[in-house]
This record gives C-alpha cells, sequence and structure tokens, in this order.
C-alpha cells in the first residue's frame, strides 16, 4: 500500500501536455490496444497512468521505431 504513495502518477491532462497531444488523443489512445499504453487508474473519477509505466512505454516504443 504505502508503495502507491511514493509513486507518481500523471492525469490525461498532464499526458496530453507531456506528448503534445490533445486530451481527447490520449483518450483514444487508451482504447487503442495496438498502442499499449499502461493501465489507467481511477482515482475519485479522474484517470491516471502511472510515470513509471510511460516511461517504459516510451522506451519500447522508441526501441519499435528505431
Amino acid at each position: 500500500m504505502y508503495d502507491t504513495l511514493l509513486k507518481r502518477f500523471l492525469t490525461r491532462r498532464q499526458q496530453a501536455r507531456r506528448y503534445n497531444k490533445s486530451l481527447r488523443t490520449i483518450e483514444r489512445w487508451g482504447l487503442d490496444p495496438e498502442m499499449g499504453l499502461p493501465p489507467e487508474y481511477n482515482f475519485n473519477g479522474h484517470f491516471h497512468r502511472e510515470e513509471s509505466e510511460l516511461e517504459t512505454w516510451e522506451r519500447a516504443r522508441v526501441r519499435k521505431v528505431g
């Protein structure tokens, strides 16, 4: 339980800023299994993804493209 307190979570809006995409694009990516985004967590009706899981996803996408 305490591990969750040490993790950083990003809202969909923060993810949109991080990737320079619209909020709707982030939502669509989440619905597309081929994108392979990490799972979302619902905290009081707001959807978040763990930052370290997004970083792992980013590295995997770079390897696929490069």
